[in-house]
């Protein structure tokens, strides 16, 4: 009967929960409704089925939300989502992170956009990796951008796929270990650029001590 009764409870306040989170007045009130709903959906995710559209829709705008805290938050709602919701709600969700990926309207965005896609792979599990074959080549070509916090993410999100989906995984590995190999050596707190002026220094200084000998 407590179940039930929370279940019910549950069902009642999930359309109020997610006028909460589209309104963006208030980010106090949107954060607490989105923790609540993450709640819900991590404990009673198939009982809300009926909602999972509506819960969607009120979620992905979140993605690009100004306040990092909702962007957050909203990633955590999407990975107890996908525990639960059908095939057809999971490719929705996918195919608009692809889209939003391929549009890279911002650097910001595009970080949250490859957070999201690694936490859904951490829940979703196998079933991220029929659409891995769009994902891969996304990630691959984010993680040769100059930004550190993104090419951290992409990496992230590789160490994900690896460990759900290791069959699908299977022919991108060697591309993945070449970018490992590549940035295993990187040094974020090196100035690359002086070491390439003394080269030039040394090169020109070189090339002086020729001519005068």
């Amino acid at each position: 009967a407590g179940s039930t009764m929370t279940a019910n409870v549950c069902k009642k306040i999930t359309a109020q929960l997610t006028g909460a989170i589209g309104k963006q007045e208030d980010v106090s009130v949107q954060l607490e409704a989105l923790d609540i709903l993450s709640d819900m959906l991590s404990r009673l995710g198939g009982t809300l089925y009926s909602f999972h559209s509506s819960i969607l829709t009120c979620l992905l705008p979140q993605l690009t939300s100004p306040r990092l805290a909702v962007r957050k938050r909203a990633i955590i709602a999407l990975g107890h989502l996908v525990l639960t919701c059908s095939g057809n709600i999971f490719s929705e969700l996918t195919e608009h992170l692809l889209a939003e990926l391929k549009r890279n309207e911002s650097t910001s965005t595009t970080r949250t956009y490859i957070q999201c896609v690694a936490g859904v792979s951490r829940q979703a599990g196998h079933r991220i990796g029929e659409h891995l074959e769009k994902i891969i080549p996304l990630i691959v070509q984010y993680s040769n951008v100059d930004d550190d916090e993104l090419r951290e993410y992409c990496f992230q999100a590789f160490e994900s796929f690896v460990r759900r989906c290791p069959k699908e995984m299977d022919p991108h590995i060697s591309s993945v270990m070449a970018l490992c190999l590549k940035y295993i050596t990187f040094d974020p707190n090196y100035n690359y650029d002086n070491e390439e002026e003394e080269e030039e220094m040394m090169e020109t200084e070189n090339g002086e001590d020729e001519e005068q000998g």
